[in-house]
């Protein structure tokens, strides 16, 4: 060997180490940074005439595993629907309440029962009968309570799914931005693994709303596909749009047509489609159109049925044909009798108010008693009482068993319940995926450990390759003194 083929093999020894260093230093700093990928530097032995000349930096590689990459997307966005459903079901405990509990559903049923027969004892007591007015009106506001909360859930989904799909959009775009810049870059010889970090990211960001699948292309750029297949970035991003619908009312329910749907380049998508089967985009859909719509229609009935057993004649006597008994839709609506929101609606026979003392005594002699009756008759009340008592079929679903107001109520708590136990259940198993995968995933990033190590080892590379030169120099410097 020359020396200078020398002086060139350690020149080109410590430009590599330089480089690899720099590469290890990267790779230190950015250890908590997301979306970041593990670099390492490329070389290989440079031949020149069948003589070696040295060693050449091939490329920065950056690592990562496509296959638990789109793992682990997938259990972010199963862990995100999850939290979503599981905060709507516990919102609405929070309304209901634990049975037994003071001011839930079955409690306020069973503080109207108490009242009842506390005034069938005391017929003549004002306080009694104002303690029957006072439970009636608390179970009106515990039914239009949980109705208020229902619609708050909808349009706190129906905002959240404006905010995503715009998200979303923006996120595509950028993606789409991103991939000509890794083409343009790949095809120029430049590195682009800040490119391929900055796209990842974002992939990251909107598979959380949207499950996406990955499809590498050869020059770089990545095709993005939705669970079913539909393209939703190739060259161009696919156009995502929805219109919101402020504060969506009861009766407001998108199979009517009144309110927005998801459309992808114009084809419109259900709540049960598959691409929105998971991500954060399919739960607000799934809670606006699917979940919410459903326990609506199981408490409008349970209103429905509560203002119809005293409408009867077996509860009232005095009402005339057609007329509403203890309990009543409000005549304010202007909603179709029937439509969605009954419970909404529910309201105490404005005839009977606890607040005027001299209404009371309607709830003794019948709402619409043509003169006051003897103060010890209890068999009005006692009607009304049996009224609450009387089992109908259950007006929450055609399966159901016949019960009483009571029953009724103990029937549509327990099913939230149950979906709230199952929604905690969902939601503890996909976490505990997407942590198991956060960890994977950590566990190939950067291993600060690792790194130092190649870093002593590249320090002790540059030292012998920096001693090659000082030894060729000094040769060369004897030579020269020849």
């Amino acid at each position: 060997m020359s020396l200078s083929t020398a002086l060139h093999a350690a020149r080109s020894g410590l430009h590599l180490t330089s480089r690899a260093a720099q590469v290890v230093a990267d790779n230190i700093a950015n250890s908590q940074t997301p979306g970041y990928g593990v670099r390492s530097v490329s070389q290989a032995s440079q031949v020149l005439g069948g003589a070696g000349q040295g060693v050449a930096l091939m490329g920065v590689s950056r690592h990562a595993d496509p296959a638990l990459q789109a793992e682990f997307r997938d259990s972010r966005a199963r862990q995100e629907s999850q939290t979503k459903l599981a905060g709507f079901w516990n919102s609405l405990v929070a309304r209901l309440g634990e049975p037994g509990e003071a001011g839930s559903l079955d409690a306020r049923v069973s503080q109207l029962e108490s009242a009842l027969s506390l005034a069938v004892t005391t017929p003549d007591s004002v306080a009694s009968l104002q303690q029957v007015a006072y439970a009636a009106d608390g179970l009106v506001v515990g039914i239009t309570g949980i109705d208020s909360a229902l619609q708050q859930a909808r349009d706190h989904a129906d905002a959240a799914i404006a905010e995503d799909v715009d998200s979303l959009n923006r996120s595509l775009a950028q993606i789409a931005r991103l991939n000509d810049d890794i083409q343009r870059h790949t095809l120029a010889g430049r590195d682009t693994n800040t490119l391929l970090d900055q796209r990842q990211l974002l992939i990251d960001q909107a598979a959380a709303i949207l499950p996406l699948k990955e499809v590498a292309r050869r020059d770089g750029r990545v095709m993005l596909l939705g669970a079913d297949g539909t393209v939703l970035l190739d060259r161009q991003p696919a156009r995502i749009d929805f219109t919101r619908t402020p504060q969506p009312s009861a009766e407001e329910r998108v199979e009517a047509g009144s309110l927005g749907r998801i459309e992808v380049d114009g084809r419109a998508l259900g709540a049960d489609h598959v691409l929105l089967a998971s991500g954060r985009l399919g739960a607000a859909l799934h809670l606006r159109d699917i979940a919410a719509p459903r326990l609506q229609d199981q408490l409008d009935g349970f209103a429905n049925d509560l203002v119809a057993r005293f409408a009867q004649p077996d509860a009232d006597p005095t009402l005339p044909a057609g007329e509403m008994g203890l309990f009543v839709e409000n005549h304010g609506s202007h909603a179709a009798p029937g439509a969605p929101g009954a419970a909404g609606r529910l309201a105490l026979n404005p005839l009977v108010s606890p607040d005027q003392p001299d209404s009371l005594a309607r709830l003794r002699d019948g709402l619409h008693a043509a003169f006051p009756g003897p103060a010890g008759d209890n068999a009005q009340l006692a009607r009304l009482a049996d009224a609450l008592d009387t089992t109908t079929p259950s007006p929450l679903t055609s399966a159901g068993a016949a019960a009483s107001v009571h029953g009724h109520a103990a029937t549509l708590m327990a099913g939230v319940w149950t979906r709230v136990t199952a929604s905690e259940d969902d939601l503890a198993h996909a976490a505990a995926r997407h942590a198991a995968l956060d960890q994977a995933i950590k566990a190939g990033g950067v291993d600060t450990d690792s790194e130092l190590q190649h870093l002593m080892t590249l320090e002790k590379a540059y030292a012998a390759n920096a001693r090659v030169m000082a030894t060729v120099d000094a040769m060369l410097r004897q030579l020269m003194e020849i």
